[in-house]
């Protein structure tokens, strides 16, 4: 669906984006992730027109993304609706901005605003929203034109836990019928919602995260034993760099390289260690983030 080619772009001599190659399929929800300044926002705003660049090209369905603008639905990381509209004004002005007929936007204001949880607000003012509404208003303005393709930018910034958690049930609700593209700096945000996570740093892609493969860390060997009268034995593994008991049954092995668990299993063998469970550690997404982001 979306295709990414060498892209550049420069602002005030500063180079922020140094080559970006990435593709999105149909109905995908990826996550965009990386450390503040690592150029998510400029990618974002080339993709969404808002930008020019001077290299490179952004392609969706093979043509050149500019013809597709009405097919893009775009929240910024700073929404700005008037104070004193209610959400149904909102909704009217963004989409009149938008080219949108005005008896489209009335007709589909109900649904919409009952899809993004504000259902019976029509006549709320904005100011009389919550951080958490605003940002499920921004969503609905986003989508007014039933768009092929999301782009969230920060959707949960500034955010208390309550309004992080609606509007994660709402990307939930979204991702089952558009394609989304998620930028964040915070991984809790979209550790259940993405299907993939694409990492950026210094303006560049430095990794995907997209299988269980890549959440193995083979260094660590989780391991549930049926006692723990021989485990001080295992010290004497040649592999091994540290025991650390988690539980009175399961204990956590770390190398200085790879495991291979089958002789891990002999080892305890050998030592009259009762294997009930072994695998390998599961890192989550922040662990892997901060290994592939880290300057140590």
């Amino acid at each position: 669906m979306i295709i990414i080619d060498n892209l550049h772009k420069t602002l005030e001599n500063r180079k922020i984006l140094k080559g970006i190659n990435l593709s999105i399929a149909e109905n995908e929800c990826v996550g965009l992730i990386g450390p503040n300044g690592a150029g998510k926002t400029t990618l974002i705003k080339c993709m969404t027109g808002i930008l020019s660049y001077e290299n490179g090209s952004i392609r969706m369905d093979s043509q050149p993304i500019e013809q597709h603008k009405k097919d893009i639905g775009y929240l910024s990381q700073y929404t700005d609706f008037k104070a004193w509209m209610t959400c149904r004004e909102s909704l009217l002005f963004f989409g009149q901005l938008s080219g949108l007929e005005k008896k489209l936007v009335q007709k589909r204001i109900p649904t919409l605003l009952e899809e993004v949880g504000l259902f019976g607000k029509d006549h709320f003012k904005v100011e009389q929203l919550s951080g958490g509404m605003k940002q499920r208003l921004g969503v609905a303005q986003a989508i007014l034109h039933n768009p092929r393709l999301l782009i969230l930018d920060e959707p949960m910034s500034s955010l208390d836990p309550i309004g992080r958690n609606e509007m994660k049930k709402l990307m939930e609700r979204l991702k089952l019928h558009t394609t989304i593209l998620i930028s964040t700096h915070i991984l809790d945000d979209t550790g259940e919602i993405c299907d993939r996570y694409i990492i950026m740093k210094n303006g560049q892609v430095i990794g995907n995260i997209n299988s269980q493969l890549q959440h193995v860390d083979r260094r660590k060997v989780l391991l549930q034993v049926k006692d723990m009268k021989n485990i001080d034995r295992l010290k004497m593994h040649s592999d091994l760099e540290s025991v650390q008991f988690l539980s009175p049954h399961t204990i956590l092995l770390s190398g200085d390289k790879e495991f291979v668990l089958k002789n891990v299993i002999k080892a305890c063998t050998a030592q009259s260690i009762e294997v009930i469970t072994i695998g390998f550690h599961q890192k989550d997404l922040e662990q892997v983030f901060i290994e592939m982001v880290s300057e140590i």
